[in-house]
């Protein structure tokens, strides 16, 4: 197939060399200029290509600090115009952090195609702003999770440190799930999973982002100790996923906002699934294991940092993935108090007020909606609304 990969960072980079290894047609269209991965991106345009270190072919949980041999993969195209990577591209595929979703929509999807599959990852729901910008008709999923994890860790060169087993898309509207499945299979072992346990709609898989969890509440509960570490041990940083979530006062804040976003999974009528279930069933071929085991394995390849508070796992995983479900909540009537709290904090400590900044059901055009209507719309039922933001 012919694929366009959106976004030139950590995910996006590994991506599309895991598509190009697995023979699909690649092109990599960088949208953002000196903010980030510029470097990265002018080396994989000299090279025509782009470098991997794949420690995931010694084993599924590897050493970050590991490096297996790099390999290369040629890629069809290496741009920074929207116009020429993605028409003629059976799937579209955008790694950009969500905060940045309403700007690039109105760039790209005018430029989407009839019955192209356009997939978000993550998409806490931004496949609303893309489809306003439309001029036809694709079909959009969304994924709740990376297929890898991944870090650029030179220019040209990005290193995979796991493969997703399985990974679970949700389509916009739910109404197309089936055909978008039937394309997305072809991309990714990790998307040929059972029918029954693809997601009902865009607001299930925003749920079920494993960010909206643990990089909110690991990287809050990590404040004090890169304070710490700042203040008295410059040379060195904590590790998230090694320090911060293995702490009691932790796993206590999961638990109850793990709660909360199970009882809004309910009253949309979804699965409630817990976070750690959710990770099982994406990280392991075997679901007999212990969950909590196979997080805890899962730190063997978890990278130091991050360096700073004021960082993506806040800046845009509170915002966008708290207060959405916060918005849920408040619509469902389901009171949210470990959720409200967290969003608080975090917005305390960087001075910024993540209520205000992030995505709602009204920021989404979807404020006056009642739970029917709203299910309506994301299943792919005409509904009329108020604001001209859909």
């Amino acid at each position: 197939m012919r694929i366009a990969i959106i976004g030139a960072g950590n995910a996006g980079s590994a991506c599309a060399f895991m598509a190009a290894e697995a023979g699909h047609k690649v092109r990599l269209l960088k949208t953002s200029n000196h903010i980030t991965h510029d470097e990265h991106f002018e080396k994989m345009v000299e090279n025509k290509g782009i470098y991997c270190i794949d420690n995931t072919t010694t084993g599924h949980f590897t050493d970050s600090g590991y490096n297996v041999e790099k390999t290369f993969q040629p890629l069809d195209m290496v741009t920074r115009e929207p116009k020429e990577a993605i028409e003629g591209a059976d799937v579209v595929m955008i790694f950009i952090q969500t905060t940045y979703h309403p700007v690039l929509a109105e760039r790209v999807a005018k430029h989407f195609q009839d019955n192209q599959l356009v997939i978000l990852i993550p998409g806490y729901a931004g496949s609303i702003h893309y489809r306003k910008f439309c001029e036809n008709d694709p079909i959009f999923a969304e994924g709740e999770s990376t297929p890898n994890d991944a870090r650029v860790v030179e220019p040209g060169t990005v290193k995979v440190l796991f493969k997703n087993a399985r990974n679970s898309l949700s389509f916009f509207p739910a109404a197309r799930t089936s055909q978008g499945m039937d394309i997305a299979v072809n991309l990714f072992p990790a998307y040929n999973i059972d029918r029954k346990k693809v997601r009902k709609h865009i607001f299930e898989s925003a749920l079920h982002n494993p960010n909206i969890i643990v990089h909110t509440v690991g990287l809050y509960v990590m404040y004090p100790m890169l304070e710490y570490c700042i203040k008295h041990h410059p040379d060195e940083v904590p590790y998230m996923y090694r320090d911060a979530l293995s702490t009691d006062m932790a796993w206590l804040m999961i638990e109850k906002l793990d709660a909360e976003k199970m009882a809004v999974l309910s009253a949309l009528g979804c699965e409630p699934i817990p976070y750690l279930e959710a990770c099982l069933f994406r990280n392991e071929e075997d679901l007999t294991q212990d969950p909590k085991e196979v997080f805890e394995s899962y730190k063997i390849s978890s990278p130091p940092g991050p360096y700073s508070f004021d960082n993506r796992y806040v800046t845009e995983d509170v915002p966008m993935g708290l207060v959405l479900l916060s918005s849920l909540g408040e619509k469902l009537g389901i009171k949210m108090p470990e959720c409200n709290r967290l969003i608080e904090m975090c917005g305390g400590l960087l001075a910024r007020d993540f209520f205000k900044e992030g995505r709602t059901l009204a920021s989404l055009g979807l404020g006056d909606l009642t739970k029917e209507e709203l299910l309506s719309f994301v299943e792919g039922e005409s509904i009329t609304l108020n604001q001209n933001l859909v």
